[in-house]
Formats: structure tokens, sequence, C-alpha cells
């Protein structure tokens, strides 16, 4: 594995522990939960996204994945649509995706993260592996706080109303 293989497992198993926290202790309620009924995303489709998104990026920096054009078309839409779930199995999920990519690193080499990762149905999509690697990081920690910020909403929605 190279170090920069290395360096972005790291930080992707120190997000999925950020985002797993997050869902801690939380009733299915929360995580089907939606702070507005208009452009907000549940932490079960925020999971369901981070993922599938987290997975297509960092398959791509290792020289293992799919187009983005494919990925929108099987993995994304579905993600979107997830309606609920359990804390546990998206914690479950998160432990296969990261032992997934350890495997996968093992065989990332200086080669893949050079490597142009084309995209023709979408070239503004089209980066280095490393680039890859960079964006699924900044992508899954942008959504691990965005988990953190829905758990503190769902706990304090009672507040709120109270104090109101």
């Amino acid at each position: 594995m190279t170090p920069t293989h290395q360096a972005a497992l790291t930080v992707a198993q120190e997000s999925f522990a950020t985002f797993a926290e997050a869902l801690t202790g939380l009733p299915d309620e929360a995580l089907a939960w939606r702070p507005a009924a208009r452009n907000t995303n549940s932490l079960a489709v925020l999971a369901a996204h981070s993922i599938s998104a987290t997975r297509f990026w960092l398959a791509n920096g290792a020289g293992a994945g799919k187009t983005f054009e494919e990925y929108r078309r099987v993995d994304r839409g579905p993600a979107f649509s997830v309606a609920g779930g359990a804390s546990e199995d998206f914690r479950a999920q998160f432990d296969v995706l990261l032992s997934d990519v350890a495997t996968l690193f093992a065989s990332g080499t200086e080669a893949h993260l050079a490597a142009e990762v084309v995209q023709p149905g979408d070239p503004d999509m089209t980066r280095s592996g490393v680039g890859c690697l960079i964006h699924g990081i900044g992508h899954l920690r942008e959504h691990a706080g965005q988990a953190q910020l829905m758990r503190d909403l769902w706990l304090g929605r009672d507040a709120e109303v109270t104090r109101g």
C-alpha cells in the first residue's frame, strides 16, 4: 500500500468513526427524520450516500472504479431513496466498506495515483487517481460533519419547541 493510500484509508476510518458516533444511541426514527420538508436529507440518506460515494471515489483512486455515469445510474439514486434504517446496520456497512477499501488499497500503486481517471460522460469529473482520493475523503468528511449536525438538531428539536 502506498503512503497516500494508507493516509486516505486512515482518514476514511476516522471519518466513518465520526459518522458512527453521530448515529450511536439514536432511535431508528431519528435516522429517517429530516429537519425540513424540502431540500434536506435524513441521516439514513447521508449514510447510504456516503457509503456509495466513498466506495466510488476511493476505488477510482486505486485503479478499480467505475465511471461517474455508471455510479449515478446504479448507486447514487438508490442511496438518496433510502427511507430509514438502524444505526447498527449502517455501522456494519461502514465496517464492510472500510474492509473492502483496505483490501483494494493493498494493491494500490503510485501509477494508480498518477493515472488520469477519465469520466467520459462528465469530463468535469475527470481527475487523477490521487485527486479521486482527495475528493472522496473531502466529500466523506463533509457528510460526517453533517451527520453530527443532524444528531444535534434531532436531540435539540424538543428543546426548541419548549423554549419557544
